[in-house]
């Protein structure tokens, strides 16, 4: 895949999308650049998008749990978390840009 995000620190292109879906949030260390070296991270966009989703994905979960009344509840539960998993990765890989990570341990 051809690199189109480009780095924090250098300005880069190092990133492509399947790397950049996994790079992870602002609580983790991120993936390191191969130009740089220096760790970059989802930003807050990836943040706020993930809640949104997982709390949508949750009251969903509870909502099967609760009111159905099928042998298929338990399938269409793992469901909507997986949906939920892979609706987040494909923003994190088209949408928002790389930041630099806020975690003390990764910066020094």
């Amino acid at each position: 895949m051809k690199s189109i995000y480009t780095c924090p620190y250098c300005g880069a292109k190092s990133f492509n999308p399947l790397k950049k879906a996994f790079t992870g949030g602002l609580h983790t260390k991120g993936k390191v650049c191969m130009e740089c070296g220096q760790h970059c991270v989802n930003g807050k966009a990836s943040m706020i998008f993930s809640a949104v989703v997982y709390v949508a994905a949750l009251v969903l979960v509870m909502l099967i749990y609760f009111k159905g009344n099928s042998t298929w509840d338990y399938a269409y539960m793992a469901g909507t978390i997986v949906a939920a998993y892979v609706l987040c990765r494909i923003f994190d890989a088209f949408f928002g840009p790389l930041e630099k990570p806020i975690r003390n341990d990764v910066l020094s």
